[in-house]
């Protein structure tokens, strides 16, 4: 009996451990034939940031400050320039009458201002030590390029496209002055002067000082003007000159004049002849700063018809209406760019 005890006891035991390990291949197998698992899905990358425009911090670009000299020109400009720039969803800071001319270069340079109206004809003021032969600054188109090269070159500066409007440096006098004492050309006010005539001319600084302006005049015609003979401003604002040679102030009889001034059926003015062009070619032209350029690359675009459409004898008639007739410059710029379809009412 004890035997057979012991014997069923293996057996049993025996009976669990078969059982055991069949369940256990059956589980082993069971879970051999289950469908692989997808592999876990992994976090996508994140999209890389777009770059911030320049000039900004967060993305957007930031505002083009817009800044013209003193004069009337420039306010006109500088008018139109922001009135189309903000019509196209560029926005602007209005810097117009921002300064003299030097206070204005200086400032672009610097980065205070971004867009400024300047003239072809002051690269030989810029670059002096590249104008070997400044007579280049007489050709309208050499002197465009000369001067665009070399500020894009040195001072990563673009000169855009410029007016087809000379707004050289001449001296004018009054009609029945003129008239009176049979002056035409530069070479007739020389030879009034040369035989004691009294004379005075008022004029900037910039002409008097430059020997492609009042210096170059005085060589080329056998002239010269003595120190009594001058009254020499600061800023280059015609409108103050030309009022004293209206007025006859202090004697004034000649005065600085330039090509695209209103003046000159307004106050009944002549301006003298000058065949030997002395002279540079000054065209009228939005300069930007490299930066800003990258920043708006659309900005030449939008000016380019604008400027191409003001000749010499459009911007007289639009000078006058601000500097004579007293109109303000922002209307005056609105109603011309809407009456020639830049923009829309």
């Amino acid at each position: 009996m004890m035997t057979r005890q012991i014997k069923k006891k293996n057996f049993r035991h025996l009976t669990t451990g078969l059982l055991l390990m069949l369940m256990l291949m059956l589980v082993l197998i069971t879970g051999c034939s289950q469908p692989a698992q997808a592999p876990a899905e992994q976090p996508s990358e994140t999209p890389a940031e777009t770059p911030a425009a320049p000039g900004s911090g967060d993305g957007e670009k930031a505002p083009v400050v817009v800044a013209t000299m003193l004069d009337s020109e420039g306010s006109l400009f500088g008018k139109m320039i922001i009135q189309m720039l903000n019509a196209n969803g560029i926005e602007t800071v209005d810097k117009v009458n921002f300064g003299t001319p030097d206070i204005l270069r200086r400032a672009l340079e610097n980065g205070e201002v971004d867009l400024v109206l300047d003239y072809t004809g002051s690269g030989q003021y810029y670059h002096p030590e590249d104008a070997t032969d400044t007579s280049i600054w007489n050709d309208p188109q050499a002197g465009y390029l000369l001067t665009a090269k070399l500020d894009e070159e040195k001072m990563d500066l673009l000169w855009l496209t410029p007016a087809p409007a000379n707004n050289t440096e001449m001296i004018a006098v009054k009609r029945e002055f003129a008239e009176a004492n049979n002056i035409v050309t530069m070479e007739d006010m020389a030879d009034y002067i040369n035989a004691g005539n009294p004379f005075k001319l008022i004029c900037a600084a910039g002409f008097a000082e430059n020997p492609m302006g009042l210096l170059g005049y005085e060589e080329a015609y056998g002239f010269k003007l003595k120190d009594d003979q001058l009254i020499i401003l600061s800023s280059g604002n015609t409108a103050e000159m030309l009022k004293a040679l209206s007025e006859g102030t202090n004697n004034v009889n000649a005065s600085l004049v330039y090509g695209t001034d209103g003046a000159l059926d307004k106050m009944n003015l002549v301006v003298l002849e000058d065949p030997a062009q002395v002279p540079p070619v000054y065209l009228p032209a939005p300069v930007l700063r490299g930066e800003t350029a990258r920043a708006y690359p659309e900005i030449e675009e939008i000016l380019k018809p604008v400027f191409e459409s003001l000749n010499l004898e459009t911007l007289q008639k639009l000078n006058a209406e601000v500097a004579y007739d007293g109109k303000d410059a922002a209307a005056v710029a609105e109603a011309y760019l809407v009456e020639n379809g830049f923009l829309k009412k």
